[in-house]
């Protein structure tokens, strides 16, 4: 197969895609629009456009190749926001209030609503984004006390990823009692897997129950692979958000760590007990946060509270945050996964081991993994 119809197919494949995506933006978001004609541009200067006059929506295949899918939905969407303009407005409003508002109707992010020549500029990663002054001293704060927390003294890193913690809390406690405003994020961690593993999803409670984003399990199609994966995407602001995504590589490290350990003492293991061990550990970590958590709810105000964290009870009263998730997952719902079958001799294991984690190291870029994986 030559080039050229490599080409094709894969242009092929994203088309057929990208019209799943309008009917399923028009489904998520209410929106009746007639089907578009959909077509795969070569432009290297312009994302996306919408031509009234002949129905047709384009696409730019460099825009495509060059950024995830997740960003080639934004300038869909973008496009899908101008049909809206002609066909359910009847006008031609440009980028003005019109445009907006369609924007509004299917959750365009801010940063794609802008003329075409700003798009380029604006599509940055999250973590590049300049952050208030007062919360990179936070930031900074929780990553001196997370190297903390790297000692080999156990009460001293004990101590040390406690006032993280609490640093956290009070930062955000702060923000919602003051009303203060804050630039909402998400991030899309993709492990090009067709499922949500058991271990995962115990992380991204621990995440929801004591880093104050919240998290939700989807889907997003690979340009490059032609192939649709589940995904984890965590909502919150620039700071919580990157917080907690550092947390999640650093609990799969840690697991990772922790469990060739456990095989160099015992000299045996199997994929089975693995799961187990992995669970077990995140048990163990989950028992000793939540125990903190009471320690420090304790001092707080919070009647009616019950076994709720104070993440999870500030994330519930967070209307900008509930505002968030609701324009990017409008019809979101809950369920609940099939529990794991485990061996309890290496689930008891990983808890042992689990108690005593403590979630170290730095969050910033600087440290050359821009929050993501940091090796231990």
């Amino acid at each position: 197969m030559n080039l050229m119809e490599e080409e094709i197919r894969f242009q092929r494949a994203w088309v057929s895609e990208l019209y799943s995506e309008h009917e399923s933006i028009c489904w998520s978001y209410n929106v009746d629009l007639p089907r578009p004609i959909i077509e795969i541009s070569n432009s290297r200067t312009e994302w996306g456009s919408w031509d009234v006059d002949s129905r047709t929506m384009r696409i730019s295949a460099f825009l495509i190749k060059g950024h995830s899918w997740d960003v080639t939905l934004s300038v869909f969407k973008h496009e899908i926001g101008h049909q809206i303009v002609t066909d359910l407005f009847h006008t031609n409003d440009g980028h003005g209030p019109l445009f907006e508002t369609a924007c509004n109707m299917i959750g365009v992010p801010r940063d794609f609503r802008g003329a075409r020549g700003d798009l380029a500029r604006k599509i940055v990663d999250f973590r590049d984004q300049e952050i208030d002054s007062e919360n990179v001293r936070m930031l900074d704060k929780v990553r001196k006390l997370l190297s903390l927390a790297r000692s080999k003294n156990e009460n001293e890193a004990f101590l040390a990823m406690k006032k993280a913690n609490e640093l956290i809390e009070k930062y955000n406690i702060e923000r919602i009692e003051q009303d203060k405003a804050a630039n909402f994020v998400y991030a899309v961690i993709n492990h090009k897997k067709k499922r949500i593993e058991n271990y995962q999803r115990r992380v991204c409670r621990i995440l929801r129950e004591h880093f104050f984003v919240d998290v939700v399990n989807s889907y997003l199609y690979d340009a490059k692979d032609r192939e649709t994966y589940r995904t984890i995407e965590l909502l919150g602001t620039v700071e919580n958000v990157s917080i907690a995504e550092y947390v999640y590589y650093f609990l799969l490290n840690q697991m990772e760590v922790l469990w060739k350990t456990r095989q160099r003492k015992e000299k045996k293991g199997n994929i089975r007990n693995k799961r187990s061990y992995r669970l077990g550990v995140l048990k163990g970590l989950h028992d000793k946060l939540d125990r903190q958590a009471r320690e420090r709810k304790k001092g707080c105000d919070l009647e009616g509270s019950g076994e709720k964290t104070l993440s999870a009870l500030i994330c519930a009263e967070d209307r900008m945050l509930k505002a968030f998730i609701k324009m990017r997952f409008p019809r979101l719902s809950n369920y609940r996964s099939a529990g794991a079958n485990i061996d309890y001799g290496t689930f008891q294991a990983g808890i042992d081991d689990g108690k005593r984690v403590n979630i170290s190291r730095g969050i910033q870029q600087k440290d050359g993994y821009k929050g993501r994986l940091l090796t231990v």
